[in-house]
């Protein structure tokens, strides 16, 4: 009788222990509702510019164009796996992947009322003033 008891008791705190730490890690391409970046895109793209470092390699090349930027907004919206899609060399790619690690936290996406984790994809800009 103890020993039926003591393997029930076992089997339920497994599955409870599993149901509590178990959690969706899928990478969803969309969501219910997409993750957006705190005070909007405008916002986003305010904090690309500002602290966007064009690099030297690109200037002396007057390299210009669109790097996109694939990267997780996790469920408590922390950028994470930033990698760069399509990138135009020059540092360009290099200094796209850091500002975008380096951005300030989103507000995550959301599946059936749940945060998720979600991939985005956005373009950074690099261009120079003549």
């Amino acid at each position: 009788m103890n020993r039926k008891l003591l393997i029930c008791l076992t089997c339920i705190i497994f599955i409870v222990t599993n149901s509590v730490t178990a959690q969706d890690t899928t990478i969803y391409k969309m969501a219910d509702k997409q993750p957006e970046p705190i005070g909007g895109l405008k916002a986003f793209y305010e904090y690309i510019e500002s602290n966007l470092q064009y690099p030297e390699e690109a200037k002396q090349l007057k390299l210009q164009g669109r790097v996109m930027v694939k990267f997780v907004v996790e469920t408590d919206g922390k950028i994470s796996e930033v990698s760069v899609m399509k990138g135009i060399g020059g540092g360009c790619d290099e200094e796209a992947v850091r500002l975008i690690q380096k951005a300030p936290n989103w507000i995550p996406g959301r599946k059936d009322g749940k945060p998720v984790r979600v991939e985005v994809v956005r373009p950074i800009t690099f261009k120079l003033d003549f």
